[in-house]
């Protein structure tokens, strides 16, 4: 149950004030716009000057009213004390005394004690001071007012400065016979509190001063890396130079966190950077390259058919071989077109999907097949063992077959091509050795760029994707793939996959 007032909810009586509180609040933000022109540093300075002030002003009114009721609670007991005295000398029968005391002073310009008696009738008989001359008018109402024990109050005699006064009757044998009033101007204590007034106000000025310039200061200091970073940025954003940074900082503070998680966006987006450029580099290389070797292959298909077009007296023989390089150049261009789809894919960041397989089987029908197809050349499997790894199986036996045709296409007939597994502690090795003439040590590393061919493996057969594809394949099962020489000369590659983890 909703809590309401009379038969209505709380929220339905407050909707009809929600317009009105949130048109006052755009109204305040529309006349405070100008806050948001000021400058962080600023902002600072004023909130800690402000802030002080608060504090100052708070505090400078809690100390005046302590010292002003402390100031009037003495001169309420300075006062009464001295009534005390005299009315007891009165009572006593000391009698009441007539006349002025000599050498008084006027109470408009003095703060000086005034002690009057006055008798029944409230008519000035004795008084210490006077005004403009004449004893202090006393209303006679106040005197009335007093208690048989005395009484404390403010009083105005006319034509005179406001008093703070004691009145108190004294009595005789037959009732009241007078009065005693013993006073003081609230000048003495209003000049006290000015003072007063004037030492807090002048300490509050000069602590907003101080607390905004000090605020002023300590921002400086402490914005003073934020400007820095923004000047880096400007520059990095003018010169595109990303290698810059921040100078770093001991401080583990909020400055010292964001210089260096600034430090480290600039690092990523110079790596990013940096890779996006040898990406770029790498793409034109790679359409450049592959624009050339669709070239070759394209020219020898036109040249053909222009041929078969142009001329009708070509003999039966120039047609069939005609016919013959159309086919083969075709058939070439599309192994390029898959390996480049191989290597795109690679590029978006295609993974393969991996499953525990034993590499003896594949290796060993791959070497059968490619016995069948080359059967000039010998292909050797040498101490097959099982060696199980978790990869894709169709992407492994694409591996072993790119080694061993390479190997097919750098020996002569009669050549051997050795294949070998060599299972190891947490690592399985491949190896593909021919009796070729090898690799060129500047070449060993660069035949694995794409379209890269060294001067001995010119042929034309090739696309000169292959080993870039192996190594994208090898890559991708966490493993990796490396040329060498053989001892007995030759070329030899080494394939080393990870053993897969036991169940």
């Amino acid at each position: 149950m909703n809590p309401s007032l009379g038969d209505r909810p709380i929220a339905g009586r407050l909707q009809p004030m929600r317009r009105p509180i949130a048109q006052g609040v755009r109204w305040l933000d529309s006349r405070t716009a100008w806050r948001r022109r000021i400058p962080i540093r600023g902002r600072i300075a004023l909130f800690g000057a402000g802030v002080v002030a608060l504090t100052v002003v708070v505090f400078s009114i809690a100390v005046y009213a302590l010292v002003d009721g402390s100031l009037h609670s003495q001169q309420d007991v300075a006062i009464q004390r001295r009534g005390v005295a005299v009315w007891s000398i009165l009572q006593a029968g000391g009698g009441l005394p007539r006349g002025a005391e000599r050498f008084r002073s006027d109470l408009n310009t003095s703060v000086d004690p005034l002690v009057e008696l006055f008798d029944s009738n409230g008519t000035p008989l004795y008084y210490t001071e006077y005004v403009n001359g004449t004893a202090p008018e006393i209303p006679f109402g106040f005197l009335q007012s007093a208690s048989a024990d005395g009484s404390v109050g403010n009083v105005r005699p006319q034509n005179g400065p406001l008093l703070r006064a004691y009145a108190r009757p004294v009595t005789g044998p037959g009732g009241v016979a007078g009065y005693v009033l013993v006073g003081q101007p609230e000048a003495a204590v209003a000049a006290q509190l000015g003072d007063l007034r004037f030492f807090l106000i002048a300490g509050s000025l000069l602590s907003l001063l101080g607390a905004g310039l000090l605020s002023w200061f300590v921002a400086g200091r402490a914005l003073r890396p934020l400007d820095a970073m923004a000047n880096t940025a400007e520059d990095i954003g003018r010169t595109q130079d990303l290698s810059r940074r921040l100078p770093a900082t001991p401080v583990n503070d909020e400055i010292g966190r964001l210089q260096r998680s600034f430090n480290q966006m600039l690092r990523q987006l110079e790596d990013a950077y940096l890779r996006l450029r040898s990406a770029l580099t790498a793409q034109r290389r790679f359409v450049a390259d592959a624009s050339h070797e669709l070239r070759t292959p394209l020219t020898t298909i036109r040249g053909n058919v222009g041929l078969l077009l142009k001329r009708d007296d070509i003999t039966t023989e120039d047609r069939s071989a005609a016919l013959h390089d159309i086919a083969s150049e075709s058939e070439r261009m599309s192994r390029m077109v898959q390996d480049l789809l191989t290597l795109a894919r690679a590029d978006a960041g295609y993974h393969l999907e991996k499953f525990p397989l034993d590499l003896r089987p594949v290796v060993e029908d791959v070497s059968r097949q490619a016995q069948k197809l080359q059967p000039t050349r010998e292909v050797e499997l040498l101490d097959g063992q099982p060696s199980i790894v978790t990869g894709n199986a169709d992407a492994i036996k694409q591996l072993v077959w790119i080694l061993i045709d390479n190997a097919f296409k750098h020996t002569a007939d009669g050549g051997h091509v050795q294949v070998q597994l060599q299972p190891g502690n947490g690592w399985t090795s491949l190896v593909v050795s021919d009796d070729g003439p090898g690799i060129a040590a500047r070449d060993l590393e660069r035949i694995f760029e794409r379209f890269y061919q060294s001067d001995v493996a010119r042929t034309g057969e090739g696309t000169g994707l292959g080993l870039a594809i192996a190594r994208w394949i090898a890559k991708e099962h966490g493993g990796r793939v490396y040329a060498g020489n053989s001892p007995q000369g030759g070329a030899r590659f080494t394939v080393e996959l990870p053993v897969a983890a036991k169940s």
